[in-house]
C-alpha cells in the first residue's frame, strides 16, 4: 500500500498539514456566508441600478455555479500538474477576486469578480481535497473527510456573525476578510508536502487503476441528491419559520444554529459507523433526511420545525463524508483530481439547484407539500440503498460459499 506523503525539510507534522487543508476547505462557506448579512445594504447602495435586488442576490449564487462548472476540468488539470502549485495559485486568485468589491463601484463588475471567486473556489476545493486524500489513507482519510465536512457548518455560523458585525461599518467591510486565503497560500507553500510513495516516486507515477467515469456516476448522482436535501434546510429554514409566525431574529438565529450544529453530530455518527458499508451508511442517512422532512412538514410549531431540521442535519452530516469517501475510495493519485472534481461538481450543483427545486415545488404545491415530496424522494433513495446493501450481502455470501467449496476440493 502506498504511503501517500513525502517528507521534506519544510514539511510540518501530518496532523498540522491536515488541519491546514481542512481550513482551506472552509473558504467554500466563506464565499457565501460572509456577505449574506450585507446583501440588503448592497441592494440599497445600488438601488438605482436596474434589477438591483436580483443582481445582488446573484453574488451569493454565482460562486457555487462556477464551482459546478469548473471543478471537473480543474480536477483533470491537477492530475497532470503540481497540485500544490495549483492550490497556491487558486488561493491567491481567491484573495484577489474576493477583495475586488472593496474597490468596484458597479454591480456588473462585482458580479464578474464573484464569478472569478467561484473559479478560484473550484481550484481550492478540488486541489485541497485531493491533497488531503493524498496525505491520508483508509480510516485516517475518512476521519479527515468527516472533520472537513462537519466543521464547515460550524465555521459558517462564525462567518455569518463576523459578516454581520463588519457590515455594521459598511457593506464593503466584510469583503476585506477575503485577504485570508493569501495567508493560507503561505501556509500551504511552507508546510504542506508533496505526495510520494514509499519508494520515493511521485504519487502521480503510481500504476494507473482506472474505473473510468462510470465509477463516479453513482456517487456523483447520490451527492447531487444529498446536496439538494442539505441546502433545503440551510436556505429554507428561515423562510419556513417566518411564514409559521416565528420571525424574530433570535428565533431564526437559534433555529439556524441548531440545524448547523446537527451536521457535526452526523460526522460523529459517520465515525461510529466506520466499519459499515457505504450503502448501509447512506440508508441511515436517507432515512434520517426523510424523517426530518416529514417532521418539518407536519409539525408546524417552532419546536417541531427545529426538531425536523435537526434530524435532517444529522442525516446530512453522515451523508457528506460518506459520499466523499465513496467518490475517492476506488482511485489512486493519478485520478484523484478527477474524482474530487466530480464530487465537488455534484455537491455545488446541488447547492445551486436546491432553492430552484424547492421554489418550483412550493409554487406548485405549497411549502409543506414540497417537504413531503422531498421526504418521498429520500425514502426512495433509502429503499435503493437497502437494495444495494442486500446485493452486497448476497455477493459476499456467494464469495464465502465459493471459498469454502474451493477449500474442500483442495
Amino acid at each position: 500500500m502506498t504511503v501517500p506523503i513525502g517528507r521534506s525539510s519544510r514539511a510540518a507534522p501530518l496532523a498540522l498539514q491536515g488541519l491546514i487543508l481542512v481550513s482551506v476547505a472552509w473558504l467554500a462557506v466563506m464565499a457565501t456566508s460572509l456577505i449574506a448579512p450585507v446583501l440588503p445594504l448592497m441592494a440599497r447602495h445600488f438601488a438605482d441600478a436596474p434589477n438591483a435586488k436580483e443582481l445582488v442576490q446573484l453574488t451569493i449564487a454565482l460562486p457555487a455555479l462556477m464551482v459546478a462548472l469548473f471543478a471537473v476540468p480543474i480536477g483533470l488539470l491537477i492530475d497532470r500538474v503540481d497540485r500544490i502549485g495549483v492550490l497556491i495559485g487558486g488561493l491567491l486568485l481567491y484573495a484577489a477576486a474576493g477583495l475586488a468589491p472593496t474597490l468596484l463601484d458597479t454591480l456588473p463588475a462585482i458580479l464578474a469578480s464573484r464569478c472569478v471567486v467561484g473559479v478560484a473556489e473550484a481550484v481550492v476545493m478540488t486541489a485541497g481535497t485531493a491533497l488531503l486524500a493524498d496525505l491520508f489513507d483508509g480510516p485516517s482519510r475518512e476521519r479527515w473527510f468527516a472533520l472537513q465536512t462537519g466543521s464547515a457548518t460550524l465555521v459558517s455560523i462564525v462567518v455569518l456573525a463576523l459578516g454581520g458585525a463588519l457590515g455594521e461599518v459598511s457593506w464593503r467591510t466584510p469583503f476585506f476578510v477575503y485577504a485570508l486565503p493569501s495567508i493560507f497560500a503561505v501556509l500551504v507553500w511552507r508546510l504542506v508536502s508533496r505526495p510520494v510513495d514509499v519508494a520515493g516516486v511521485p504519487a502521480s507515477q503510481e500504476p494507473v487503476v482506472d474505473g473510468g467515469w462510470s465509477a463516479l456516476t453513482a456517487p456523483a448522482l447520490t451527492t447531487l441528491l444529498a446536496s439538494v436535501a442539505f441546502y433545503v434546510v440551510v436556505i429554507q429554514l428561515p423562510f419556513l419559520l417566518t411564514t409559521r409566525g416565528y420571525a424574530a431574529p433570535s428565533q431564526i438565529g437559534l433555529g439556524a444554529a441548531l440545524a448547523a450544529a446537527a451536521v457535526p453530530l452526523g460526522s460523529v455518527l459517520f465515525r461510529i459507523l466506520a466499519r459499515r458499508s457505504v450503502a448501509a451508511r447512506m440508508a441511515i442517512s436517507f432515512a434520517l433526511s426523510a424523517a426530518g422532512f416529514l417532521l418539518m412538514a407536519h409539525q408546524t410549531g417552532y419546536a417541531g420545525t427545529l426538531a425536523g431540521a435537526f434530524i435532517n442535519g444529522v442525516g446530512s452530516g453522515l451523508a457528506l463524508p460518506t459520499l466523499l469517501t465513496w467518490a475517492t475510495g476506488g482511485d489512486n493519485a493519478h485520478h484523484r483530481g478527477r474524482s474530487t472534481g466530480a464530487w465537488n461538481t455534484a455537491f455545488f450543483l446541488g447547492q445551486f439547484l436546491s432553492p430552484i427545486v424547492f421554489a418550483m415545488l412550493s409554487l406548485a404545491h405549497g411549502a409543506e407539500t414540497a417537504l413531503r415530496l422531498l421526504a418521498g424522494v429520500c425514502a426512495v433513495a433509502f429503499v435503493a440503498s437497502l437494495a444495494a446493501l442486500y446485493r452486497q450481502g448476497r455477493f459476499m455470501a456467494r464469495r464465502v460459499l465459493d471459498a469454502k467449496g474451493v477449500s474442500r476440493c483442495t
